[in-house]
């Protein structure tokens, strides 16, 4: 569809729209592998589109991507699922995200063995 210059521009800008964001994105139907840290501060934050409304932000890293720490904000449903694998010990979660709008649910599962607690 488009030659290998006009691709290569394409790549360039959205790697400047990239650079600077500070979310990680996953769009509907799709996933990515997040590793999470439990001793960052989980958040809750405050949002406001057609009413206000509350998400949990946790502080993540995209393996084989820019190591940059990210934040994931999402709903509290889907948060308890989370922190559930957490509690378990596992850190390394593949997040799926199911539905849109009211109905966005991200699915964690676990990539790795958990982390034992015991060497704390």
């Amino acid at each position: 569809m488009y030659n290998s210059v006009e691709q290569n521009n394409f790549d360039e800008i959205d790697k400047i729209l990239n650079q600077d964001n500070n979310y990680v994105s996953i769009e509907q139907g799709s996933s990515k592998i997040l590793q999470f840290n439990p001793t960052k501060k989980i958040e809750v934050v405050e949002k406001n589109k057609e009413k206000p409304f509350t998400q949990i932000r946790f502080i993540v890293i995209e393996p084989n991507s820019d190591n940059n720490e990210k934040w994931l904000d999402i709903g509290k449903k889907s948060a308890r699922l989370i922190i559930a694998k957490l509690k378990e010990g596992y850190t390394l979660l593949k997040i799926e995200r199911i539905g849109s709008g009211k109905d966005t649910l991200y699915i964690p599962t676990p990539v790795s063995s958990p982390v034992s607690n015991d060497s704390k």
